[in-house]
């Protein structure tokens, strides 16, 4: 064997072994692996044990970089879910646009006051900075577990945000060799990169979709495979037709994906999220290896203050302008100011660039740049990963529980009916601290959630490919009301014993005790709010306006009592008791505390013997479901 091989083989067999050394470590620290796959690469590298030459590799180091990185945002994309989506979306569409713009001028801004760049190179800085990455952004969410809207928040907009970047950077770089170059002809250049990733993306995810959906097509034993390939080649001819499009095109084509609901797509993504996890440790101990601590001496202190004004200057201002008429709220706003580290894509970007300024090539003679704005340029960069990586991987979990974000455990509820009674249950689920998904055939029902900004999703809840889609594995928390008791029985059902929901809640139309109580213990499930509900009754009374959701603080009186006068008041149908900011759906075995809230949807008339059979002598508040 040719030494150099055999010297790259150990190499690569060096760089798995800490890349899964540092993933070990920070599973039983319970810290961000990042840090220690920094750290660990460091060491290995040629300013430390010298196992790690990176220059063995030669242009295979790039192609490394590349087809990670394509593999890395596919699956970010399979991540994303357009229904999350659509619950934030003009957060996320608001940050990789307008808050980009922001960070890009900031950080050039930044650049060229602090650390001395040229406007030239500063603009590159801020282009390459302008990403945060799911590189980054999913390690760290994935250890340090956050609620459900700002977690979707957060990596969507690492998602959507890298090809952007990273197209926004490849073009500034024509525009500073080419003088002749003027912005009109850099935004017409960006829109055909961005426009012909999306297209292939699209085109590329539906076709892959449907392949996948052909159960007869594809053995299960090599679908994850032909997935894999699927994805390299797409990424190629992307590339092919329009450098830096590629990475649109796979981000793109996982979001396609998700949306088409495959079989067994939790198998899909969990390979994909095993394969990510394998890269991302590659990739860091690689780059980390790559640039010699002489680099990060060269910008000295200006470049750390350069990063410090990033994180806690630019990035809050971009956060504060794109949640502008948003609904996250100010807790949500301050986590997304505090986390955008940068990841592997602003690193490979800034040593293309830097490489080029460095190698005087008849491309860069024009741009007036110096070899060692080059050298500048890659140490800056490299200093605003390690800097952001490590100092917000170690504060985000102490952050976000002192917002309250922290998600100790889950609180994602499946609500099976989305015509009015599901909504307003859903509404309250949300506003006490649940995170609600909807689910109904009808697309008015659908419709008419969305545009209250509830996050809904059109399908049947009994077919599995719509509770694929719903996350169904990773809700607590289940409550069918539609008014068919054989659709709300099944759904509950299908949960518990395929997706392992722990608690369900199927509301009762009819009262046939015998045989629905036979069914209730078969799925282990406890009857929604009452005994029996009349749903279709209820819908009607809410959507005239005779109904309204009340709630009062209960007083001093045994639960029992509570339970029987509500099962025989028709006027009052209990939906939520909440105590401690916790809140727990009611049923006909629910034992109350003096000191508890009452949640129900109240007739009108029957306001005072609401407040009457709960024992309090506070008011009732009222407030008319929309």
């Amino acid at each position: 064997m040719d030494p150099s091989a055999h010297q790259s083989i150990q190499m690569m067999a060096i760089v798995i072994a800490l890349g899964m050394l540092a993933q070990v470590i920070a599973h039983k620290t319970r810290l961000p692996s990042i840090v220690f796959l920094l750290v660990l690469g460091i060491l290995a590298g040629p300013d430390g044990a010298g196992w790690i030459d990176t220059g063995q590799l030669g242009t295979g180091l790039k192609a490394i970089v590349t087809i990670a990185v394509a593999l890395i945002l596919f699956e970010g994309g399979l991540q994303i879910h357009v229904v999350d989506l659509a619950a934030v979306g003009r957060a996320v569409r608001n940050l990789v646009t307008i808050g980009v713009v922001v960070t890009v001028i900031g950080a050039a801004t930044a650049a060229h006051f602090v650390a001395g760049f040229s406007w030239r190179l500063a603009l590159l800085f801020g282009t390459i900075v302008s990403v945060t990455g799911p590189t980054v952004i999913n390690p760290l969410l994935d250890r340090v577990r956050v609620q459900r809207r700002i977690d979707t928040v957060l990596r969507g907009e690492g998602i959507v945000v890298d090809p952007i970047g990273a197209i926004l950077a490849v073009v500034a770089l024509e525009i500073v060799m080419t003088t002749d170059s003027s912005i009109w002809t850099g935004l017409g250049d960006f829109a055909l990169r961005m426009g012909i990733g999306v297209a292939l993306g699209l085109a590329g995810g539906l076709v892959l979709g449907r392949i996948l959906r052909a159960r007869p097509l594809l053995p299960d034993e090599i679908k994850n495979l032909v997935v894999l390939a699927w994805v390299l080649g797409l990424f190629a001819i992307a590339e092919g037709l329009a450098g830096e499009s590629g990475l649109a095109a796979v981000v793109i084509a996982g979001m396609t994906v998700r949306r088409e609901s495959i079989p067994r797509e939790h198998e899909l993504r969990r390979f994909k999220s095993e394969l990510s996890v394998l890269f991302i440790s590659i990739l860091f101990i690689l780059l980390s290896a790559h640039l010699p601590l002489s680099t990060i001496e060269a910008v000295g202190w200006s470049g750390v203050w350069t990063v410090l004004l990033l994180m806690w200057a630019v990035r809050p201002l971009n956060v504060l302008v794109s949640a502008w008429r948003t609904d996250l709220t100010w807790r949500e706003r301050l986590f997304a100011m505090w986390i955008s580290p940068r990841g592997v894509v602003a690193i490979s970007i800034s040593s293309f660039v830097g490489l080029l300024i460095q190698s005087r090539s008849i491309e860069i003679a024009g741009s007036r740049l110096r070899p060692e704005e080059g050298e500048a340029l890659m140490a800056l960069v490299f200093l605003t990963i390690a800097i952001t990586v490590v100092v917000q991987g170690l504060t985000a979990a102490p952050i976000s529980r002192l917002l309250g974000l922290a998600a100790t455990s889950s609180r994602y509820a499946v609500v099976v009916g989305a015509d009015s009674i599901g909504r307003v249950l859903a509404s309250e689920l949300r506003t006490h601290g649940w995170e609600p998904l909807l689910i109904d055939a009808n697309p008015r029902h659908v419709a008419e959630a969305q545009r209250l900004g509830l996050a809904a999703l059109h399908g049947n809840a009994l077919d599995r490919s719509v509770l694929d889609a719903a996350r169904a594995e990773d809700a607590s928390l289940m409550v069918a009301t539609t008014e068919n008791q054989e659709v709300n029985f099944l759904a509950c059902q299908l949960a518990r014993e395929e997706y392992h929901v722990p608690a369900v809640y199927p509301a009762l139309v009819v009262r046939d005790r015998g045989p629905r109580d036979r069914l209730m213990d078969s799925i282990g499930g406890v009857p929604a709010f009452a005994e029996q509900v009349d749903v279709a009754r209820w819908n009607h009374d809410i959507t005239t306006g005779r109904a309204s959701v009340s709630s009062v603080t209960i007083g001093r009186l045994r639960g029992e009592e509570l339970s029987v006068d509500l099962e025989r008041d028709c006027g009052i149908l209990p939906l939520l008791l909440v105590k401690g900011g916790v809140a727990r759906v009611y049923h006909s075995g629910t034992r109350s505390a003096e000191g508890e809230t009452l949640v129900a949807l109240v007739r009108k008339g029957a306001e005072e013997r609401f407040r009457a059979v709960s024992g309090s002598d506070a008011a009732v508040t009222s407030v008319v479901p929309a």
